[in-house]
C-alpha cells in the first residue's frame, strides 16, 4: 500500500464531485480521457517510466480521498508508486471505431477514490508499428486544462528519456492542495461574500431551460450525439464578427447557441451554463488538479432581438460573470432563489464549451507519427452538451451530446443543423431577429 505524506481539506470543488460521484456510483460520468495514435517505434520502458515521473511531479496524480467520522473529507496525497501501464493487443487492422469502443470502456471502469489510483494508462498495439496510447483520469484530481499539460509533460519526459538523456522540466510553482487551503479561506472572505450577493441577484427568479425531449424507451441505446462542423472561412468571417463588435468568438457561438435554443425550446428567460479554467494565478497554470468551474448565463431573449442585440446582452453577461468566477458553482445555485420543478432540477441543464485542441507533436524519435483521437462524445451530467473546438486552418468541429433516453439522434440531428444555419447567419453580420431565425421546431412543441 502507498504511504500517506499528507493529508488536508479537500477542495470544494472536490467535495461536489465526491458527493456527486457516490451519488451515481458505477455510474460516474466524471472521467477526462484522452487518446493518440503513434506510427512508428514506441519504447514501452521510457513510456512507463515518462508516466511514473509525471506521477511524481503532481501531487494531485497520486491522491485519494477519505471521509472522517465528523463528515469532513480530506485529500490524501500518497507517496509515488509505479503507474500500472496496460498493455494490450487488438490485434492488425483494428479500426478507429473499435480503437474508440475498446478504450472506453477501459476508461469508463469505476474508480475507487478512497484507494486509487485515478490516473489510468493503456497502450493497444493495433499493427506492428501502430499503437493508441490512452489516459484516463478522475476529474476529481483533473480537468481539461490538465489533461494538456500532462500530455505536453509526458511528451517532454518521453522524448528525452527516449533519446537516452535524463529529462528536466521545471518544478510546478504550486501543488493542488496549496491552492484548495487558500480556496476555502478565500470562501470567508468579504470577496466570496460580494461574488455571492452578485451571483443571488443575477439568478433570482430564473427558470430552468425545458428542453423538449423526446419518448425514447428505456435501454434503447447509447447516449445520441449529432457533429457540427463549420469551414476556415466561416470561422474567420465568425470571429472577425465577434471582434467588430467588441466579443470574442467563445461569446459569439454562445450567442448562437442561445438564440437556437430559445427557439427549439420557446423560452425568453433560461440559464445555459459555461466552464472556465479557474486559474486565475499564473502559477496554477503549470499545476495539475481540479480547478475547472461552472458558470451559469442567464439569458435575455425577450422582445424579438437581433443576433447582434442578443451578443451585446450575451457579452456585458459573460463579463460580469468572469469577474465572478472564483465562487464554487453549487454555492451560486444554492444562494438563488431559482424556480425549482419536479421536471427540472438544475438551473442549467444544457452546457455550452469551446475547447482547445489535445496538444501532441506529429513526430517522434525514429519517424514515428503522432494523431490525437478524439474520445466519443458524451453528456455527463447534463441534459444536453455542446462542444466545439477550433482547430487553425480547419475551422470549427464539435457535437451535441444528449442524455440516454432524452433525445432520439435525429432530434439531435435537427438541431445541430439549426446551429449549424444560426452559426452560418451570424457570420454574415448576424442582423436577423430571432422569430426569422431557421431553427426547426420539434414535434414535441408542435
Amino acid at each position: 500500500m502507498p504511504r500517506d505524506l499528507y493529508v488536508l481539506p479537500a477542495s470544494p470543488g472536490q467535495e461536489w464531485m465526491w458527493l456527486i460521484h457516490h451519488m451515481l456510483r458505477d455510474a460516474s460520468p466524471y472521467v477526462i480521457a484522452g487518446m493518440v495514435r503513434i506510427r512508428g517505434h514506441v519504447a514501452p520502458d521510457a513510456l512507463r517510466r515518462s508516466l511514473d515521473l509525471l506521477v511524481e511531479r503532481h501531487e494531485a496524480l497520486r491522491t485519494v480521498f477519505r471521509m472522517d467520522p465528523s463528515g469532513e473529507l480530506s485529500q490524501v496525497i500518497q507517496q509515488a508508486e509505479p503507474v500500472g501501464l496496460t498493455a494490450y493487443d487488438l490485434g492488425a487492422g483494428a479500426g478507429t471505431e473499435r480503437v474508440r469502443e475498446d478504450f472506453q470502456e477501459f476508461a469508463a471502469r469505476p474508480f475507487d477514490l478512497s484507494r486509487g489510483p485515478l490516473l489510468r494508462a493503456s497502450l493497444a498495439r493495433i499493427g506492428p508499428e501502430d499503437h493508441v496510447l490512452g489516459l484516463a483520469v478522475h476529474h476529481i484530481v483533473s480537468d481539461g486544462w490538465s489533461m494538456r499539460l500532462m500530455t505536453s509533460e509526458l511528451t517532454e519526459l518521453y522524448l528525452g528519456l527516449a533519446a537516452g538523456r535524463s529529462p528536466r522540466l521545471p518544478e510546478p510553482p504550486l501543488q493542488y492542495a496549496d491552492f484548495a487551503v487558500w480556496h476555502r479561506e478565500w470562501l470567508s472572505s468579504a470577496q466570496a461574500r460580494e461574488d455571492l450577493a452578485y451571483w443571488c441577484r443575477q439568478l433570482d427568479g430564473a427558470s430552468p431551460l425545458r428542453l423538449p425531449t423526446d419518448a425514447v424507451p428505456p435501454g434503447s441505446g447509447s447516449a445520441p450525439a449529432a457533429a457540427v462542423t463549420l469551414g476556415p472561412a466561416t470561422t474567420v468571417a465568425l470571429t472577425e464578427t465577434a471582434r467588430r463588435h467588441g466579443a470574442s468568438l467563445f461569446m459569439l457561438l454562445l450567442t448562437a447557441y442561445a438564440a437556437t435554443l430559445a427557439r427549439f425550446a420557446g423560452q425568453q428567460d433560461f440559464v445555459l451554463t459555461i466552464p472556465v479554467a479557474g486559474r486565475s494565478r499564473e502559477e496554477l497554470t503549470r499545476t495539475v488538479g481540479f480547478f475547472v468551474n461552472t458558470l451559469p448565463i442567464r439569458v435575455d431573449a425577450s422582445g424579438n432581438p437581433t443576433l447582434l442585440e442578443l451578443l451585446r446582452r450575451i457579452r456585458l453577461t459573460c463579463l460580469a460573470a468572469y469577474d465572478h468566477q472564483d465562487l464554487p458553482y453549487e454555492r451560486m445555485v444554492r444562494g438563488a432563489a431559482w424556480r425549482r420543478d419536479r421536471r427540472n432540477t438544475r438551473l442549467g441543464p444544457a452546457m455550452f464549451a469551446l475547447r482547445v485542441p489535445l496538444a501532441a507533436p506529429q513526430r517522434l524519435p525514429g519517424g514515428a507519427t503522432v494523431e490525437v483521437l478524439e474520445p466519443p462524445p458524451a453528456a455527463g451530467e447534463m441534459d444536453l452538451l455542446t462542444e466545439l473546438t477550433e482547430t487553425p486552418g480547419q475551422g470549427l468541429r464539435g457535437y451535441l451530446a444528449g442524455q440516454p433516453g432524452a433525445f432520439r439522434p435525429d432530434t439531435l440531428s435537427l438541431l445541430a443543423g439549426s446551429f449549424t444555419k444560426v452559426l452560418t447567419l451570424a457570420a454574415t453580420g448576424g442582423a436577423v431577429p430571432l422569430d426569422e431565425l431557421p431553427v426547426a421546431v420539434p414535434a414535441a412543441r408542435q
